[in-house]
């Protein structure tokens, strides 16, 4: 059950593996970019990475794999398998239904990714109906307001204030895959549901309660709106 919490104004969505299945692609693309030094991916550098810029991100893999290469370096190779599989990405479960229930009920969302601008859009690329209902309420790890990426909070503070000026973050429910994300939410001082992939988990037999989120759950599926304060699903 969620801690308690005040009747929630707006919600602001994370992208990666939230709402695009996008970390499946993410760990392809590394495991393909590790193949020619014969390492493999662990998830333990994975999750220490799943939330953060592109750049955080990228210089934790190559510090725990020991790579003989700069962000620049890297990151150059990685774009060109970025931009062939991420127009491939599919929606997570539940992420329509409950993007198209906010909206019916005029409850404000927004978008608050890591991605950059452009890896958004190519991420994206396939699912452009579902998207355009955020209408101009997304901010990316780039934008130029954000000084410091997940966990700290500049994204979802920012993204707030872009919805509505007179929010409060009392007022913001967070939804979250990645543990840097709840994070930031906590330090912004939102609610936070952490939908947790348990694809991603190293030990999936225990079910994490050390967490800060305000409820944890492991697709969008099993969400209940009225648990804050919004309109319950119509069917």
């Amino acid at each position: 059950m969620p801690q308690a919490v005040s009747k929630i104004k707006a919600c602001i969505f994370d992208m990666d593996g939230l709402l695009l299945d996008t970390e499946k692609i993410y760990s392809d693309v590394a495991g393909k970019m590790l193949e020619p030094y014969n390492k493999t991916f662990p998830l333990e550098t994975k999750i220490r990475m799943m939330g953060r810029d592109v750049r955080d991100a990228t210089e934790i893999l190559l510090v725990d794999l020991e790579l003989p290469h700069t962000f620049e370096e890297w990151d150059k190779e990685a774009q060109k398998l970025k931009a062939e599989f991420f127009p491939k990405a599919d929606l997570m479960p539940g992420v329509e239904r409950l993007i198209r229930h906010l909206v019916k009920h005029s409850i404000p969302i927004a978008v608050a990714t890591s991605s950059t601008k452009s890896m958004f859009l190519i991420k994206t690329t396939r699912h452009g109906d579902v998207f355009k209902l955020f209408a101009e309420n997304i901010t990316c790890g780039d934008d130029p307001a954000i000084k410091n990426g997940k966990p700290a909070p500049d994204i979802f503070l920012t993204a707030m204030q872009r919805l509505d000026s007179k929010l409060e973050p009392a007022d913001c429910l967070v939804f979250e895959d990645a543990s840097n994300g709840v994070e930031a939410a906590k330090s912004a001082n939102m609610s936070c549901v952490w939908v947790q992939d348990t694809r991603f988990m190293l030990d999936k037999s225990t079910v994490p309660v050390d967490h800060t989120a305000t409820e944890r759950i492991t697709s969008l599926l099993e969400f209940v709106p009225e648990k804050y304060g919004l309109p319950p699903f119509d069917e």
